[in-house]
């Protein structure tokens, strides 16, 4: 029988979720290696390295924006928006 996953309660740790797998995935397309085992705090620190900024913007309270630099010029940008239900979905 297979196992089902624990279930994500919270629409923060919803975001989290998506957050988390956002950074490992622009850290993969930026040139970094070793982030595949890394939780959120570490690859957030690793894409704050060597001239790379991740800005995380939560002030409206069911969106996030998650930006990423490399000095001053903006590379990607993503937005996430949490809908009536608590499904997190990607604008």
């Amino acid at each position: 029988m297979s196992e089902k996953k624990d279930q994500i309660a919270t629409v923060e740790e919803k975001l989290q979720h998506v957050t988390t797998v956002l950074l490992k995935k622009w850290a993969g397309f930026s040139g970094f290696y070793g982030f595949k085992a890394m939780g959120f705090d570490e690859v957030f620190a690793l894409l704050n390295t060597n001239g790379w900024k991740v800005i995380i913007d939560d002030s409206a309270a069911p969106n996030r924006i998650v930006e990423l630099y490399q000095g001053d010029t903006r590379v990607r940008k993503e937005k996430f928006a949490v809908d009536e239900a608590g499904r997190v979905h990607k604008v």
